[in-house]
């Protein structure tokens, strides 16, 4: 990125809300390295045993993907998320299958999606990525 790219970008972002400066940055420095960057909603669940085979708990930060992000038959079991909401993320290790998510939606675990929102919420509108 040229300076005269960067002087355009800080400019733009100081005009924009906090949030929409840090959405605005991450998307820019995923552009940069390549990293591709999800939307879509984020639910709680309670854990048992995931569809990789594992036993999980509550206390654990672990993610369950929609049926399109999960099965690469399997592949996607043991990677890493980042989730990103309202100036908080959390890291979440993939572990089970959510079958009834849409694409890019995302189910965590009781203490995953309390690090980010109360657990009243119930449904929150994130950002990820894989690690």
């Amino acid at each position: 990125m040229g300076l005269k790219q960067r002087t355009l970008f800080l400019s733009f972002t100081l005009n924009m809300p906090f949030f929409h400066a840090f959405f605005a940055f991450f998307l820019s420095l995923s552009l940069l390295h390549g990293v591709v960057a999800f939307h879509g909603q984020a639910t709680w669940y309670y854990d048992g045993v995931g569809a990789c085979g594992g036993w999980d708990m509550n206390s654990d930060h672990i993610v369950a993907l929609s049926q399109g992000q999960y099965y690469s038959n399997g592949g996607r079991c043991g990677k890493i998320i980042r989730v990103y909401y309202q100036g908080k993320s959390i890291d979440a290790q993939v572990v089970d299958l959510c079958p009834s998510c849409a694409q890019d939606a995302i189910d965590l675990s009781l203490s995953a999606f309390q690090a980010l929102a109360p657990i009243k919420v119930g449904v929150i509108q994130v950002d990820w990525v894989y690690l």
